[in-house]
């Protein structure tokens, strides 16, 4: 029953202390970028590639300064130059359902060009770090610099594929890998057909990544610039208060007042001793360890065979399958990988990649697709399990002490469902903690459910997950006594 999604299970590989390249999930993306920093902290072949990098934005930055209009040679070579191809070869990124992400296309080349005429109007002529532009500018994300910086590298990066291949005898393919190197002074991409591993699950390329060049932020970006020794004055006079949330758009106001304290800030950077990527042991988002446990519980677990053909039997099945996960986590541990060693809890993301992780190899069983994030038209609902083309179930994944837990239910469940066509829904809330307002929560939800049901003439469901440690024995009581009539609004 076991399904290989990593590749390496794929692909037979053991990686041993040679290996230094991220295993990716061969099906979801994971939140993860390329920092750029990283490049030179990697040292080697790595620090040219950051002077391979930075010379490609210096190129850009003379022409965006010698464009005397958009529709000018430079202007549009420029665009050219900053329009990044989808890199959804390395698997990386936002994007939950499958490993294509949304990439820094065409309406983000102007983005990026405004992002360096900005710089270069702040007095920041000449690049030092792409990483710059995105402290300067509010559409410039991680996921923008990281997509530049494959791009800009991908050919380097095919090579150190193609060596891992080579070591391990992973069978290549060829294929057309878009933008596998890029011309300067044609000022355009060039496809290439490339000899690359195969993802079996999609038959498109697989680019492998270096562990130590990912983290989970660029080193430098705006928030740490804004939080810096550099900026204390700024702070004051803001009176903010500690741990106060400042807005990207304000921090950016203020980088293009102060250009130079961005470009001290980031030579400053360069030089910690501290420097580091993201912890793949620890794993704090939970976003890289979620898969290999609830898989190896769903071997040792194995559910009964059955035909499902129906809304119906899906719902039952899923029924089955958040038994499962609730075993799994109350009482085989699985709660450890919702927390993090010093007592904090890994984010919600967390616990939906880790029902994702369980739900894989038992729904595949029954020829029934799990999809993550699926976008219904009023935003993305958590999951979609599907069989053939009429039964499928809609599953929201929540903490019970989200401030948004019953929109997620009275709101959201419902309009995914209206919007997809479907019928039967099911609503998983994981309490990680015992705070009078959870308590009350975890009460009130099957008086909730209930109303909802007979508001919409859903199928709905609900289940409760304690997720709480040290984890004893589930004691939640849900009481299905309450009356709908003491149903109140939705918490904040």
């Amino acid at each position: 029953m076991r399904v290989a999604m990593r590749f390496s299970e794929h692909f037979g590989v053991t990686q041993t202390a040679d290996d230094d390249w991220f295993d990716p999930h061969l099906t979801v993306d994971t939140k993860l970028f390329i920092d750029p920093l990283l490049l030179l902290e990697a040292g080697g072949e790595w620090a040219s590639a950051h002077e391979q990098l930075i010379a490609h934005f210096v190129h850009c930055y003379g022409l965006v300064a010698r464009a005397t209009s958009s529709t000018s040679v430079s202007a549009q070579a420029s665009r050219r130059l900053l329009t990044f191809p989808e890199p959804f070869e390395v698997g990386l990124g936002y994007t939950a359902s499958g490993t294509s992400g949304s990439g820094s296309g065409d309406r983000f080349a102007a983005t990026m060009a405004d992002g360096i005429a900005t710089a270069i109007a702040a007095g920041l002529t000449q690049p030092e770090h792409i990483e710059e532009i995105g402290i300067l500018n509010v559409g410039i994300g991680p996921d923008r610099i990281s997509d530049a910086t494959v791009n800009v590298l991908k050919a380097r990066f095919i090579e150190y594929t193609q060596t891992i291949a080579e070591r391990h005898g992973i069978p290549l393919n060829t294929h057309r890998v878009k933008s596998a190197r890029v011309s300067l002074e044609a000022a355009r991409w060039i496809a290439e057909d490339v000899l690359l591993p195969t993802n079996p699950v999609d038959g498109r390329p697989v680019i492998l990544l270096p562990r130590v060049l990912l983290n989970d932020l660029p080193t430098l970006n705006a928030d740490d610039w804004f939080d810096s020794h550099f900026n204390e004055d700024i702070r004051l006079t803001l009176n903010l208060q500690v741990g106060e949330a400042v807005r990207k758009a304000d921090i950016v106001s203020w980088a293009r007042r102060h250009p130079d304290r961005v470009r001290e800030w980031a030579r400053e950077q360069t030089s910690r001793q501290d420097l580091h990527g993201y912890d793949f042991s620890a794993d704090p988002l939970g976003v890289v360890q979620w898969d290999q446990a609830p898989v190896a519980y769903a071997v040792e677990h194995p559910l009964a065979a059955r035909t499902v053909t129906s809304h119906d039997d899906l719902l039952t099945l899923v029924g089955e399958l958040v038994d499962r996960f609730q075993h799994f986590v109350e009482q085989q541990r699985g709660w450890s990988l919702l927390w993090n060693s010093n007592g904090s809890e890994k984010p919600e993301e967390a616990a939906q990649l880790l029902f994702l992780g369980l739900a894989q190899p038992y729904l595949r069983q029954f020829n029934v697709e799990i999809d993550r994030e699926v976008e219904l038209g009023r935003g993305p609902v958590d999951f979609k399990a599907a069989s053939g083309t009429t039964a499928r179930v809609l599953i929201e994944v929540k903490k019970v002490h989200n401030g948004k837990f019953w929109n997620g239910f009275e709101a959201q469940l419902p309009s995914y469902l209206t919007s997809d066509g479907a019928t039967h829904g099911w609503f998983l809330a994981l309490q990680y903690r015992a705070t009078p307002s959870s308590v009350d929560r975890v009460r009130r939800l099957p008086a909730v459910v209930a109303l909802a049901a007979s508001r919409t003439g859903m199928t709905l469901r609900s289940s409760v997950v304690d997720a709480r440690k040290p984890l004893s024995a589930s004691n939640i009581e849900v009481s299905d006594e309450l009356p709908l009539d003491e149903v109140t609004e939705a918490e904040s």
